[in-house]
């Protein structure tokens, strides 16, 4: 991705500007191309789960500071690419959010952010996150296989799975058919004159 002049100027007067630097209107472009610029480098993907993120909207998408802006350790990466990158919600506010905990020392890894061996988790850019995890998805209509493996008793890739809770997002529904089971139940149990009054609620409005 290409910084420009005027992203270094408009970057420059956010911070003069104080008060929530990152959300200030002048740095939105610089913002709307790193997103586009990380969703391309990392194949449409959560940079720490793998989601896909094919058709999403920008919106549910979230630039991910690798090491979080909101603290002061870190605040002079805010905009610097290398602590950048894309990462779903889940992964960013539900589970990551403002943590320090998956670097070994706070002090050091805020002088040498671009140092793997300062990570306990795998860095989305100076790390191969294959070399650590391998991710089997396979989906074939309602049925789905989706399966995280750690590499080579990588520790990297262990802490990943562990931090991440990469368990909770294993399906094994190859051989199952409980979706259309349900469906069918569905429809069977479903009162017609109760949805019937549940839409003539509407024309009393």
């Amino acid at each position: 991705m290409e910084i420009t002049e005027d992203d270094i100027q408009n970057i420059e007067n956010a911070v003069a500007n104080g008060g929530d630097i990152w959300n200030d209107p002048l740095v939105s472009d610089f913002k709307s191309r790193v997103k586009e610029y990380y969703r391309n480098l990392e194949n449409e993907q959560c940079c720490y789960c793998k989601k896909n993120f094919q058709g999403e909207f920008n919106m549910v998408i979230d630039i991910e500071h690798i090491l979080p802006k909101g603290k002061a350790e870190f605040r002079n990466l805010m905009f610097v690419l290398t602590n950048l990158n894309v990462a779903c919600k889940r992964c960013n506010m539900k589970i990551k959010g403002q943590k320090t905990d998956f670097v070994f020392n706070i002090n050091t890894a805020a002088q040498n952010h671009t140092d793997s061996s300062q990570y306990k988790i795998i860095h989305p850019n100076v790390d191969n996150y294959f070399d650590h995890i391998s991710v089997y998805q396979h989906i074939e209509n309602q049925k789905k296989l989706i399966k995280y493996r750690v590499e080579a008793n990588s520790s990297k890739g262990d802490y990943t799975y562990k931090y991440f809770k990469l368990s909770e997002l294993e399906i094994d529904s190859i051989n199952q058919a409980q979706g259309l089971v349900e469906k069918a139940e569905l429809s069977k149990n479903i009162d017609p004159s109760i949805q019937e009054r549940l839409m003539e609620a509407f024309k009393k409005i």
